[in-house]
């Protein structure tokens, strides 16, 4: 689980980051990314019902929670949102963080520490 700090919790964070974020796609989820004014990375993750029922959900919320907080170090000083797609309640964990750091590469949102 992320770190209280890092966690995006309230609904008008979710929405300012929708509506003025730039918007990153991949074959597993979508991460919409805007500045932050705070000196870490905050992450909030999204999953909508298309993905699964209720349990497929919340293994799938925690295993984007694991990828994120394992390579946290990783992430520009952003806040982001990330929102599964259905594709992804089939891949495994490595698999996701895998496809993290790939996009956090290619668009230029990754932190060499």
């Amino acid at each position: 689980m992320l770190s209280k700090i890092n966690r995006l919790k309230k609904k008008k964070e979710f929405n300012y980051i929708y509506k003025r974020g730039e918007v990153f796609h991949s074959s597993s989820f979508t991460m919409h990314v805007v500045r932050s004014y705070k000196r870490f990375p905050q992450i909030g993750i999204s999953v909508s019902k298309a993905v699964g029922n209720s349990v497929v959900r919340s293994r799938v919320k925690r295993i984007f929670s694991e990828a994120c907080r394992l390579n946290i170090d990783k992430f520009a000083i952003k806040n982001y949102v990330i929102t599964p797609k259905q594709a992804s309640a089939d891949k495994t964990s490595t698999e996701i963080a895998r496809e993290l750091i790939h996009v956090l590469k290619k668009n230029g949102l990754y932190r060499d520490v």
